[in-house]
């Protein structure tokens, strides 16, 4: 390889890599937002949800009593803190041009995609699965639009895309990263 064709490579590596890169920090943002999300907005969607059990003639403390919150907390703020922690320190070590982000990069990104399909999977399935706890004298669909409706509109745009954002990411990553302009 002449010196042109070596500066050519890097720079084309590069750009792939930095893709990938942005796309891995854009993926850990992307994360956060439901649990900020929950703290900011947590005890409105809980008094929500709980004023629409009163509602319904229920006690709103049968959520509690079911270990069923909607505003995040201690263990469900671990996996979406930890996952976007995962992100960015594979960002950082494939920014560095480490061989081992890019490793660990095609161990990671497919259990995110695993894992934002499961997610998708259970948000398609929450109100089957709150009707099971609550039993048939309540109406899981209304809490559920109730403890939603607590939240501004744009947020659940938002929260709505994320979804399909971070399965994208994480596969446009791991393509990225295969080709040859992606290699270390």
């Amino acid at each position: 390889m002449t010196t042109t064709e070596v500066r050519a490579d890097i720079r084309t590596r590069t750009r792939t890599v930095n893709v990938a890169v942005a796309l891995q920090f854009l993926f850990a943002l992307a994360y956060l937002i439901v649990p900020v999300a929950g703290l900011i907005f947590g005890a409105d969607v809980q008094a929500a949800a709980e004023a629409e059990l009163a509602g319904q003639g229920l006690s709103p403390t049968i959520l509690a009593d079911k270990g069923i919150r909607f505003d995040e907390s201690g263990t469900a703020l671990v996996i979406p803190v930890a996952t976007a922690a995962i992100a960015v320190l594979l960002a950082c070590l494939n920014l560095a041009g480490k061989r081992a982000g890019r490793i660990l990069t095609f161990i990671f990104q497919p259990l995110f995609v695993i894992m934002d399909v499961l997610i998708l999977f259970s948000q398609s399935s929450q109100v089957q699965y709150l009707q099971s706890l609550l039993g048939g004298g309540a109406d899981a669909q209304a809490v559920i639009d109730a403890a939603y409706g607590a939240y501004p509109a744009w947020l659940l745009t938002i929260t709505d895309g994320r979804g399909a954002f971070t399965v994208a990411a994480s596969l446009v990553v791991i393509v990225l990263m295969l080709l040859p302009s992606g290699r270390k």
